[in-house]
């Protein structure tokens, strides 16, 4: 079985240094350091539910090896009108709940006897071993006579009612541990539907809308449908709560109290004349079978295996789905209709070229554009349900530790619970497709997704752009190479000296060291006079000037200009709504650019960094500042989704400024406007 090591690393050796023995002793499926716990493969959450709810349809997608059917396939669960409505049970329950409260005070009884020892004065009935006991006690004689002792205690038989009978033990363990674990599982669920429905419903008023049409397009339904299903969802969440809230209540009851926890141990109701006859013990035997809880076999390891296998190819291929999802919403899509077979790969094509989706057997997937590759790892259960911030904290550090490429790890957990992590910089690490954090360096960011979270696609969507997208930005401006070779020297100046480029528009050339680039494609023009030049140095290769030596790179000239073009033409596309920009957009000089969409006003290209002069690579899908009351960890997938490459500041005080991804420097940390940035200013806590 893969090891954690292995999957987040991709060694082939699990003992590789800076692993623990007892990390590369553990499989995927028991990641279980500084959990607190000896094992992960038995926790529950509302997230491994809905998962499981989606696993036939996800295998379904995934053995069709068909690209669109991955694409179609369902990933989300539980958001349609009948898991927000009050189940069957859960009505016959509030119907019934009134009688189930009676027989906790009012239950019934049997007429038991048990041995008492009592004063002389209060026995009525003497025990069948009272003499003897008499004879042996000679504490309980009040004094001797020549008859014999007179007793002063005797043991006496004294009768009442007795409530330990098996009805009012079923009603017991009915109301605690069934329905009142029934009822937590039910309400946490509902609560994180209720939360996302909101997000649903609010998304036409947070964030851009294309990434409102897309949520609201992978949920597939609009604005007034999600209005609708909050306000029934929360109206079943007040139902639930209520009851909830009554059966609590009922846990203190004169019955709970006079049976002290006694409970059948039975996991199917046995049918007795009271409960038969009785309309309140009817009553709740109805709830029982209602909830009736499954038996209990002792799980082989085989059965263990076979079952914690199929859960986490579930979420390999719930993965598979969200990145073959995000691929589809940049553009991106084979060149041939069909799913990576488990070690295989494709070719895909999209606004900004072509890039490979790798998808090895262990579930990993490795995207790959101009020779970058990013990996997408899922790991299950790196955060559990139970988890304190220590252990998440410890885990996420031991895994950093190991990582020496990018790595973008896909686990399964409610976001909410980790943007609200005390360690802000721990946080923004693990909420996002990009760390925010402040220290340097670091190949590793997490991205919480869950079936019950829409905007689980958008997150894991920004970490498919910035795999697909950040590279050809990074490979600008291509050299103008022959035979992998620069220019030879002469060559160079010679273009440049040439005036190739039209008065009044952006450079065609930067120079850097020796290497002369293109920085952007020519226009109509400008090709002409490429043409005549080399025309022209062609024609001097036969004479006696230093064309004759460098005749091989002049012969190759325009196909070097022609394979830089080549790879600049994919810059044009907006990579938001692809429209085709014209080369004359491409403003600025040297190795950076910027083009403003005249379609959708998207701006797209670089920053350069104030601090360390990197360069920054930006998608800006709006120059208006958007939703600044949307804050800390993880909110530029809240607001931007798929379509930012680098952060915004956080400060949320002025639009388009960036954070340097090289030396994690925010423009704004000095200024005025940052003084209340949650990232550069909030007190970090431990």
């Amino acid at each position: 079985m893969t090891g954690v090591h292995d999957r987040v690393t991709g060694a082939r050796s699990p003992q590789r240094a800076g692993w623990s023995g007892r990390w590369a002793s553990l499989s995927v499926h028991q990641l279980d350091i500084a959990s607190g716990s000896d094992s992960r493969d038995f926790a529950t959450s509302e997230d491994l539910d809905a998962l499981g709810l989606l696993r036939q349809s996800l295998a379904a997608a995934a053995d069709s090896d068909s690209w669109a059917s991955m694409v179609s396939t369902p990933l989300l669960s539980g958001h349609d009108e009948d898991t927000v409505d009050l189940e069957q049970r859960e009505k016959l329950l509030a119907d019934r709940l009134p009688s189930i409260a009676h027989i906790t005070e009012r239950f019934v009884t049997r007429l038991g006897e048990r041995s008492e020892l009592l004063p002389v004065a209060r026995v009525k009935r003497p025990a069948r071993r009272a003499i003897e006991r008499l004879a042996a006690h000679t504490e309980d004689w009040a004094g001797r006579t020549l008859a014999g002792p007179v007793p002063r205690r005797a043991l006496a038989v004294t009768r009442e009612l007795d409530a330990n009978l098996y009805e009012n033990r079923m009603v017991t363990e009915l109301v605690h541990p069934i329905l009142s674990t029934a009822m937590v599982t039910r309400i946490r669920r509902l609560r994180r539907l209720v939360s996302d429905l909101a997000d649903l419903k609010d998304a036409q008023h947070v964030g851009t809308h294309r990434r409102t049409s897309r949520l609201y397009s992978f949920w597939g339904e609009d604005a007034s449908k999600a209005a609708e299903n909050h306000v029934h969802a929360g109206n079943t969440l007040e139902v639930l709560e209520k009851v909830a809230a009554w059966i609590q209540s009922l846990r203190a009851s004169t019955l709970s109290r006079a049976l002290k926890g006694k409970v059948t141990g039975q996991r199917s109701l046995r049918r007795t004349n009271v409960i038969n006859n009785d309309r309140h013990y009817r009553s709740a035997g109805e709830v029982w079978t209602a909830y009736e809880r499954p038996e209990v076999f002792e799980e082989s390891h085989d059965e263990r295996q076979r079952r914690l296998t199929s859960r986490h190819r579930a979420f390999d291929q719930y993965v598979l789905g969200l990145v073959v999802r995000g691929l589809r919403n940049l553009g991106y899509a084979p060149l041939e209709q069909r799913l990576p077979a488990p070690g295989g790969h494709v070719d895909l094509s999209g606004t900004w070229g072509t890039a490979t989706l790798h998808r090895r057997l262990d579930g990993v997937l490795e995207l790959t554009s101009q020779g970058v590759t990013t990996r997408f790892v899922p790991l299950l259960d790196l955060v559990g349900p139970d988890d304190d911030a220590l252990a998440v904290a410890l885990r996420w550090s031991e895994l950093r530790d190991i990582v020496d490429r990018k790595t973008v790890v896909v686990y399964l957990g409610a976001s909410t619970a980790i943007r609200a992590h005390p360690n802000r910089t721990l946080a923004a690490a693990l909420s996002s497709a990009v760390d925010d954090g402040l220290e340097q360096g670091g190949h590793l960011t997490g991205i919480p997704v869950s079936p019950l979270e829409t905007t689980s696609l958008e997150r894991v969507a920004r970490g498919v752009a910035l795999a697909v997208l950040t590279p050809p930005l990074m490979a600008y401006p291509p050299a103008l190479n022959v035979a992998d070779s620069a220019l030879p020297q002469r060559i160079v100046d010679h273009l440049a000296a040439a005036n190739i480029g039209e008065s009044g528009a952006p450079s065609v050339f930067h120079q850097s060291g020796k290497t002369l680039r293109l920085r952007r494609p020519l226009v109509a023009a400008e090709q002409a006079r490429l043409t005549g030049v080399v025309g022209d140095l062609t024609a001097a290769t036969r004479s006696t000037g230093w064309q004759r030596d460098l005749g091989p790179s002049i012969s190759l000239l325009q196909a070097a200009f022609d394979s830089a073009s080549t790879q600049l033409a994919p810059l044009l596309g907006c990579p938001v709504c692809s429209a085709v920009a014209e080369p004359r957009q491409f403003t600025r000089d040297g190795d950076v650019f910027l083009i403003e969409c005249r379609s959708c006003s998207t701006r797209w290209g670089h920053e350069r960094c104030g601090n360390c002069q990197a360069r920054i690579p930006i998608v800006e899908p709006s120059q208006e500042l958007l939703n600044p009351e949307v804050a800390g960890p993880g909110w530029v997938e809240r607001v931007f989704g798929q379509e930012a490459l680098a952060s915004p500041c956080w400060a949320r005080k002025a639009a388009n400024r960036y954070i340097c991804p090289e030396c994690r420097v925010c423009p704004l940390k000095t200024d005025a406007l940052g003084s209340e940035c949650g990232r550069c200013h909030r007190a970090e806590v431990a």
